[in-house]
């Protein structure tokens, strides 16, 4: 398949997902269909020939990022449970603010571990990288 493609198929998933989730709410499914999206768009930026690195790490620097990746989802989950806290029973919002609310929630909410994770990924690759 061309690269082109998987462009594509990326788009799709994200654009499907952005439609149900205004048309239907949060599914379980988007956990799945997120990483297949970014799976889709590293194989056309080339970037997945990069995770072929993975195999020269040490031990230490895969648990340290398998560690740091849960963390990063313990923190995403909890900050979206008290997103939903704070909407649903606190400030009781309905219809449009509710959604715009919970859409502005998840986005904020991804940040932290955005600098958790990324940095934590920065440190071991930059690690490996001196190293090798």
């Amino acid at each position: 398949m061309s690269k082109k493609t998987f462009n594509i198929i990326g788009w799709i998933l994200l654009l499907a997902m952005g439609a149900s989730w205004i048309g239907f709410g949060y599914s379980s499914w988007y956990l799945l269909l997120t990483p297949m999206a970014y799976i889709s768009f590293s194989v056309n930026n080339g970037n997945i020939k990069k995770l072929g690195k993975i195999k020269q790490m040490s031990l230490l620097q895969i648990i340290l990022s398998l560690f740091a990746f849960i963390v990063s989802v313990v923190i995403v989950f909890s900050l979206i449970q008290l997103a939903n806290y704070l909407i649903n029973d606190i400030l009781h919002l309905t219809g449009g603010v509710r959604t715009l609310s919970v859409i502005i929630a998840v986005i904020l909410s991804l940040y932290p571990v955005k600098f958790t994770f990324g940095s934590v990924v920065y440190k071991v690759t930059s690690n490996f990288n001196a190293t090798r």
